[in-house]
């Protein structure tokens, strides 16, 4: 294998990483299963380094090895897209909320790659990598605090509420927005109910309430919060119900396919759709 071949095979795996970063939202399960089995080879080779290297000397002692720099350069890649291993191992979770932590997330690895370009490396395949992935994901997340499911749901969140928006308007736009979704409602019946507040104004009462408490610690779970609190702010909860409920990747759905696919099989492969459903459901929920 010549110079030339090993280097153009490393830039593959290069390239293919920056790749993963073209991947929409929508498609994040397959993107984040690809970015993942990337990491991890690439981890995997520089664990076994020494062994690697002793092995292809003993097989065949001509076959040329990877330069101390391009060594270099794979850690590099590996410490790079660690942060991104991490989020979509958090974000890809079933048990818990995920859709509060997507603005937080795509913040954070906002800042994490920023630092990277402001302490650059001596390396230019490394830097054209950090280059694009600051720039896809300014393209992607750049005004994701302005997706309003998602910024309700952040908002709504105990864990984070208006602290995890960077620009502080954004912030208060999402604030007055969710009461309005009992003013249709509250005009409604205004006339049934005498001596009834502005139509919003309860709501927004509640939300000021809610933002006033302390924030609850990062690993708690956001919905017993919510459910010891559900008559104090009776509005917003219902409100709350809507959004928590939003799942930040498609990977749970896909869980659910790949379950299906264990249920029938060869042996069961007779089973009736309205069957079928019943297994799944109770696969997916027990």
């Amino acid at each position: 294998m010549s110079a030339r071949k090993r280097s153009d095979i490393w830039m593959h795996f290069v390239g293919v990483n920056q790749a993963q970063a073209r991947c929409p939202v929508a498609n994040e399960a397959r993107c984040s299963h690809t970015v993942e089995f990337n990491y991890y080879m690439l981890q995997r080779v520089i664990e076994i380094k020494e062994p690697l290297v002793s092995t292809l000397a003993l097989i065949n002692p001509l076959l040329p090895a990877l330069t101390p720099e391009e060594w270099d350069i794979t850690k590099e890649v590996c410490d790079i897209l660690k942060p991104f291993e991490e989020v979509t191992v958090e974000m890809s979770s079933e048990s818990f909320v995920t859709g509060s932590k997507a603005i937080l997330m795509a913040r954070g690895l906002q800042r994490i790659v920023a630092h990277r370009q402001r302490n650059p490396s001596i390396h230019e395949p490394v830097k054209g990598m950090v280059n694009f992935l600051a720039a896809d994901l300014e393209k992607r997340f750049g005004q994701v605090e302005r997706v309003r499911v998602l910024a309700e749901t952040t908002l709504l969140g105990p864990r984070f509420k208006k602290h995890a928006f960077v620009n502080e308007r954004n912030a208060e736009e999402t604030v007055k927005s969710v009461p309005q979704f009992w003013a249709d409602f509250e005009e409604r019946v205004t006339t049934l109910r005498p001596g009834i507040q502005n139509p919003i104004t309860e709501a927004m009462l509640e939300i000021k309430g809610f933002l006033a408490e302390p924030l609850i610690p990062r690993k708690a779970d956001p919905l017993e919060w919510w459910r010891v609190r559900a008559l104090v702010y009776h509005n917003v909860c219902t409100i709350m119900k809507t959004r928590l409920c939003i799942v930040a990747t498609s990977v749970p759905s896909e869980r659910v396919f790949s379950k299906t696919g264990q249920i029938i099989t060869d042996r069961r492969n007779r089973l009736s759709p309205s069957k079928m459903r019943e297994l799944v459901f109770l696969n997916a929920n027990l």
